[in-house]
């Protein structure tokens, strides 16, 4: 059986993305993979590579349809509303094919007030009117899997492939040391947010709750950022005069490890202005439990739930309140991270996933 996996992710860096594709491994004896990214490494299977490996939406369609017309797949696993056109063109030349359709984002609205948010909505428009046909839907979680059953009008409940995620790169312990040595001192309270600074994900909620507790708490912030929202962080804590607030840009998974792990707490946190952020999947948030690390979250749903059931972490819209009883009661939430950790298998998600997909396709593909 033939699969062909369609991503518009960066394999290097997009952890479900590399997941899906050791699905697709798994699951047929010839897997084509076409993106414009490689994997890291030999991936054991048959790269098509679009926009000469840079983001080139146009030529990654184009290409995505040629390899479909030229390869003649069994079938096509596709990755999120980037290749939601694709399931139009599938579903109108290629009837035989099975398709089964990876959502990790949920859009259902988006204001087109910009040529970005533009061609984001004509590819939502695509995902909202052909997701009906794909034979099978993955999603993120439970609460967006019982959304996306009412909304694309599904047959079936989603099947549920959390982004649980871990870190296993290796780091060099000397030279870590020597960067971020000197923000893990033996009277202070350490907090790692590794989701940048972004308006919709409270960074700067979180750095002003950090400053109000003073110098024996430290925040560590790492990920992206445009310039703008760099310079409104830093004019907060230069008119408040914070001092215990740091940003240290994008750092390897390698080096995002040893922070969780050096770290008391991690943070992940979301607004709940969209239906994606308030039901959002974050995978770093396991990254960081994994590395033995409590957590402190906002009180969308799927956070919520994780923290009420498994107390790994304080799930509050107050942050300062947050941070102080974690603190207080740091061994308990510790004890349950390795608790919960330890009942979680990473690599065992994959193989169940593979088992579930050819549950559905076995009275379909011969």
């Amino acid at each position: 059986m033939k699969v062909m996996f369609i991503v518009y992710h960066d394999l290097q860096t997009e952890a479900r993305s590399q997941e899906i594709l050791e699905c697709a491994k798994k699951l047929g004896d010839k897997t084509i993979l076409v993106s414009y990214s490689k994997p890291k490494e030999e991936s054991n299977c048959k790269c098509i590579v679009t926009g000469n490996g840079k983001r080139n939406y146009i030529d990654f369609i184009r290409q995505s349809i040629k390899a479909i017309k030229k390869e003649n797949p069994d079938v096509v696993i596709l990755h999120d509303y980037y290749t939601a056109v694709i399931l139009r063109w599938i579903k109108k030349h290629r009837k035989n094919i099975f398709v089964i359709y990876d959502s990790s984002e949920l859009y259902l609205e988006i204001k087109r007030d910009s040529l970005k948010n533009f061609i984001a909505g004509h590819m939502n428009y695509f995902e909202k009117k052909y997701l009906k046909f794909a034979d099978v839907v993955i999603s993120a979680n439970i609460e967006r899997a019982n959304i996306m059953k009412k909304y694309f009008q599904l047959k079936e409940i989603p099947i549920v492939f959390d982004n649980v995620h871990r870190i296993d790169d290796s780091y060099n312990l000397v030279e870590c040391e020597k960067k971020y040595g000197k923000f893990f001192k033996k009277d202070t309270f350490c907090i790692v947010y590794a989701g940048g600074i972004f308006k919709q994900r409270l960074t700067l909620n979180l750095a002003k709750a950090v400053g109000e507790l003073g110098g024996k708490y430290c925040l560590i912030i790492t990920g992206n950022s445009d310039e703008k929202e760099k310079k409104n962080l830093d004019m907060m804590l230069k008119k408040y005069g914070y001092t215990n607030v740091y940003y240290l840009g994008f750092v390897p998974r390698s080096e995002l490890r040893y922070l969780f792990r050096k770290a008391d707490i991690s943070v992940s946190i979301f607004q709940q202005d969209t239906v994606n952020n308030k039901y959002c999947a974050s995978g770093k948030l396991y990254e960081s439990l994994f590395e033995g690390t409590p957590v402190l979250t906002s009180e969308n749903p799927p956070l919520k739930r994780l923290c009420d059931e498994k107390k790994i972490g304080v799930s509050t819209s107050n942050f300062k309140e947050g941070i102080l009883e974690l603190e207080k009661n740091y061994d308990f939430y510790y004890k349950n991270v390795i608790s919960f950790t330890k009942s979680l298998d990473v690599k065992d998600r994959i193989d169940i996933l593979v088992k579930n997909l050819r549950e559905k396709m076995k009275n379909k593909i011969v």
